[in-house]
């Protein structure tokens, strides 16, 4: 038995060490390849990759009504490690959605504001960054009506929702080094020491 156990330990011991020695060049392969972003660096990003205004369509019930809204480049917050992200939306919809309502009160676009949190995802297919698992906090609609408030701010957050996912936040171009970093290949987003680290899948 003793000898058995000799003749094994060897190459156990061998294959042991091989295997620590992958996975530590894995992992410096891996830390080599992240993103680290301070809150700063990824509201710029934002800044600058954002296509803004946003059009959107929406439809809102009840009733029926068409709802066209203009988003402004979101503000993005870190929260506490491996918490969601939190984000504000500035921006203003058209009037002709209280026509229903008003006589004629209102003729400019309508400002609102819209606050909560989301996870950041990356999506390969799509060369951008979107909003995953949202949570409409706050929503404001700058308008001295409390009946509209009361009709339209709920149905208005369930159908920005459902948009705020299909919304690219950080498209990427072939020529952004963030891009040549991820490639088509998906990443792990997290938040870690109050910055946004973003580590790649896939070598």
């Amino acid at each position: 038995m003793k000898k058995l156990v000799g003749f094994w330990s060897v190459p156990f011991n061998l294959s042991l060490a091989l295997v620590f020695s992958l996975l530590a060049m894995f992992a410096g392969c891996s830390q080599s390849r992240s993103v680290t972003l301070t809150s700063e660096e990824l509201q710029t990003l934002v800044n600058q990759k954002f296509m803004s205004p946003q059009i959107r369509n929406l439809q809102v019930l009840p009733p029926i009504v068409n709802v066209q809204l203009y988003l402004e480049t979101p503000k993005l917050t870190l929260h506490g490690d491996y918490q969601a992200i939190g984000f504000q939306f500035r921006g203003t919809l058209d009037a002709d959605v209280f026509s229903n309502y008003l006589d004629g009160g209102v003729t400019d676009p309508v400002p609102f504001q819209v606050e909560g949190i989301a996870n950041l995802e990356y999506q390969p297919g799509d060369r951008a960054f979107f909003f995953s698992n949202i949570l409409l906090e706050k929503a404001h609609i700058d308008l001295d009506i409390a009946m509209i408030e009361t009709l339209m701010i709920d149905q208005l957050k369930k159908a920005l929702r459902q948009e705020l996912g299909s919304l690219p936040i950080i498209p990427l171009d072939d020529g952004d080094a963030l891009y040549r970093k991820l490639g088509n290949f998906p990443a792990a987003v997290r938040v870690e020491q109050g910055r946004l680290v973003i580590i790649p899948k896939a070598s």
